[in-house]
């Protein structure tokens, strides 16, 4: 079991996961897309995570060869959820339980974290070496 002190800094780890991996993959979507890429940013900003995701996935296999793997795709469509319960429900399952250090909900919620977490940095650094990749490949 982690304690509170590194609880709490692999839950902010995970939230800026969430946010940079949400506006990489906007931007990957801008990139790729034809047209201006300041004009598809505008666009896609506007759209869900989910959303994103579904166009974005639907444009990197046209050719049969897409930038970000099946295996991350099917994660980024699960980001939300994920997302959501973090950010709505993480510390509530066992902040509210007196010694909630010592409980198994403790437990299972700093599990939960770690797992999540190590998932994203890996999401993280693929669809940032993507974003690198798309911004030199479109020279935009």
């Amino acid at each position: 079991m982690i304690s509170f002190d590194s609880f709490k800094i692999l839950y902010s780890e995970t939230i800026m996961y969430f946010q940079t991996i949400e506006h990489d993959v906007k931007l990957i979507y801008a990139y790729m897309h034809n047209g201006n890429i300041n004009e598809n940013y505008d666009y896609i900003s506007g759209k869900t995570l989910g959303q994103t995701v579904t166009m974005l996935k639907k444009m990197d296999n046209e050719d049969g060869k897409p930038n970000i793997s099946a295996s991350d795709y099917n994660f980024l469509m699960q980001m939300t959820e994920k997302r959501n319960y973090w950010c709505h429900s993480g510390f509530v399952a066992f902040v509210y339980i007196s010694d909630f250090i010592n409980s198994e909900e403790y437990s299972k919620s700093s599990t939960k974290l770690i797992n999540d977490h190590d998932k994203l940095a890996s999401v993280y650094k693929n669809v940032e070496q993507v974003r690198l990749e798309m911004v030199k490949k479109y020279q935009r």
